[in-house]
């Protein structure tokens, strides 16, 4: 099955203007900066990482389009560049925060703000700091995203029963951590309060 890749008409002309003309590569961010900008706030859940990683997205691209092969569509391979780009902030962000721990170990982490008055999407944007990078991307990928399972498997690199298993290992944590903090928000001694 041929697949038509409605950017392949732009990314040739790209390719052939690079590296001294980049009329059409403007015109191809153009088309996907804002795509690009989104999944990546979805997975890293920070705008200064994400307006970092959807830098390096479109740098690797300018570096690597002059080899882009058609075997699938840009928009694949966009996402599959994007993917790496924030795997590499995700691991800077473990390395750092490897640090601070070993910094910080005796003391006591901060109380949780209250919950109750946040709305159920910042709530669960929250829950899913606390996810493991790996689920949380399989689930950005499958809820917000609603890519198929397919897909996220080739994005992730894993077969697409890993894929599934993901997901849902990653809407179970997700949920767990959501009725640990609501029983914990019941209990706690602001539960009292006008």
């Amino acid at each position: 099955m041929t697949l038509t890749d409605p950017d392949r008409a732009l990314v040739e002309r790209a390719q052939a203007e690079l590296p001294y003309g980049t009329k059409a590569f403007d015109e191809l961010i153009g088309r996907h900066s804002s795509r690009v900008f989104a999944r990546c706030y979805a997975i890293l859940r920070s705008h200064a990482d994400a307006e970092e990683a959807s830098q390096d997205v479109f740098l690797a691209v300018f570096r690597s389009l002059p080899r882009y092969q058609f075997d699938r569509p840009f928009s694949h391979w966009l996402s599959r560049v994007t993917l790496n780009a924030c795997r590499m902030i995700l691991r800077r962000r473990a390395a750092e925060q490897r640090r601070r721990d070993s910094y910080e170990r005796e003391q006591p982490p901060p109380e949780p703000p209250p919950t109750r008055d946040i709305g159920l999407r910042r709530v669960v944007e929250s829950l899913l700091d606390e996810l493991d990078p790996g689920m949380r991307v399989a689930l950005v990928m499958r809820f917000v995203e609603e890519r198929g399972y397919r897909e996220i498997a080739e994005n992730l690199g894993i077969s697409e029963s890993a894929a599934k298993m993901r997901v849902s290992r990653g809407a179970k944590r997700l949920r767990q951590l959501y009725e640990e903090r609501e029983s914990a928000g019941a209990s706690g001694p602001e539960s009292g309060d006008e």
